[in-house]
C-alpha cells in the first residue's frame, strides 16, 4: 500500500463529516444567500469546501461586472467574499451565527478576470461569540484580510 495515498485517504475521510455538516447547515439556513446560495440567480455562486486544517476555501473568478475602478474588483464585494467564507467556516462546525463586527484590510487591488481564492478559519470562541479570520489571495499575493466577530 502506498503510505502517502493511505494518509491522504484517511485525512479526506476525516473531512467528509465536516463537509457534510457544512453543506447541511448551509442548505437548512442559508440557501438564498447572494454570495453562496443556489437560488441567488445573479449572485456570486461561491462554492466552499472544507480544507485539511478545518477551515474553508472557495475559488472564484472576478467578472468584469463587479468593477469599481477600471480593472479592479469593488471593495464591497471583497468584504462580501471574506464575510461569506467566515460564515462557512462556522457552518463546518454546525454553527449558525451572524456578523457582529467585520474589520477588513485591503492590501492589494483584486484584478478582474483573474481567479481568486478566499479562505477562512475559526480563531477562537467564548460562549456565543466566535472570532474568525479570512483572506483573499490572487496569484501569490494576499489582497485583503479580515477579522470578524459572529454571534449566535
Amino acid at each position: 500500500m502506498d503510505r502517502g495515498r493511505g494518509a491522504t485517504t484517511m485525512t479526506e475521510a476525516a473531512i467528509a463529516p465536516t463537509e457534510e455538516r457544512r453543506q447541511s447547515t448551509h442548505q437548512r439556513t442559508h440557501s438564498h444567500c447572494f454570495a453562496c446560495g443556489e437560488e441567488a440567480g445573479s449572485g456570486l455562486g461561491l462554492l466552499f469546501r472544507v480544507g485539511f486544517d478545518g477551515g474553508v476555501t472557495a475559488d472564484w473568478s472576478c467578472p468584469e461586472t463587479y468593477r469599481s475602478y477600471e480593472g479592479i474588483l469593488h471593495g464591497g464585494l471583497i468584504a462580501t467574499l471574506l464575510d461569506s467564507a467566515m460564515v462557512h467556516a462556522l457552518f463546518a462546525r454546525g454553527i449558525v451565527a451572524m456578523t457582529a463586527e467585520l474589520r477588513v484590510r485591503y492590501r492589494h487591488p483584486v484584478r478582474l478576470g483573474e481567479p481568486v481564492t478566499v479562505a477562512a478559519r475559526l480563531r477562537e470562541h467564548y460562549g456565543p461569540l466566535y472570532c474568525l479570520e479570512a483572506a483573499v489571495r490572487q496569484q501569490d499575493a494576499i489582497c485583503a484580510t479580515a477579522r470578524a466577530k459572529f454571534m449566535t
